[in-house]
């Protein structure tokens, strides 16, 4: 009954995004929310600096994901991975009010749609991040996968360079309720630019 229960919240949830009304932007409104753990992995790029951290509201957990990123042009520069959006819900409340969480993000590339869990809610993640090129072209973090409590794997699309590291620890209890990104900031034309180099997740009973 739980697990149907999650697959309805999960339908409400994305009707409620395709009629046209946007999620609710959390906007660090619930930055006081307690966690009980942080959850990261070890091959983020080295660039950039740890900006601020946007929490879901009090009983919401991330099912959902969104990534920006900026689609491989053949130019001279390229980003790839620029952000990540996090999408709550309430499994204990059947309206379809949806919050979104969002760390600082790059200012290149394009939104994707939302990939939801199936049922229940992410609780790890891998990155795939492209090595540090010497004085060729630096991308950093170029996709996430995630994994949901139902063991379910989703991915978003992300650009082409770099390898998956290992998996982050997972939520012992709950799931994901908030995220915080390091990012490089815009360097200017002519200089290398990597956009989002690292993130890692809150996790919340």
């Amino acid at each position: 009954m739980k697990a149907i229960a999650i697959v309805l919240l999960a339908a409400l949830a994305y009707s409620h995004l395709v009629s046209g009304e946007p999620a609710v932007k959390a906007n660090g409104i619930f930055v006081n929310r307690q966690h009980y753990s942080s959850i990261s992995v070890a091959n983020g790029g080295p660039w950039g600096t740890w900006t601020w951290t946007d929490m879901c509201p009090e009983h919401f957990y991330a099912m959902g994901f969104s990534i920006k990123v900026e689609e491989y042009g053949g130019a001279d520069d390229d980003t790839a991975l620029n952000g990540i959006r996090l999408f709550c819900i309430n499994p204990n409340n059947t309206d379809s009010t949806v919050y979104s969480v969002e760390s600082d993000s790059g200012k290149f590339g394009q939104w994707s749609t939302i990939t939801w869990c199936p049922k229940g809610f992410l609780v790890s993640f891998q990155l795939k991040v492209e090595t540090p090129q010497g004085i060729v072209d630096d991308t950093a973090a170029n996709g996430i996968k995630f994994r949901c409590t139902s063991g379910a794997i989703i991915e978003g699309v992300g650009s082409i360079f770099g390898d998956y590291g290992g998996w982050s620890n997972a939520c012992t209890r709950g799931g994901i309720c908030g995220i915080q990104t390091k990012l490089e900031s815009y360097q200017g034309g002519f200089v290398d630019d990597t956009a989002l180099n690292d993130v890692r997740f809150f996790c919340c009973d």
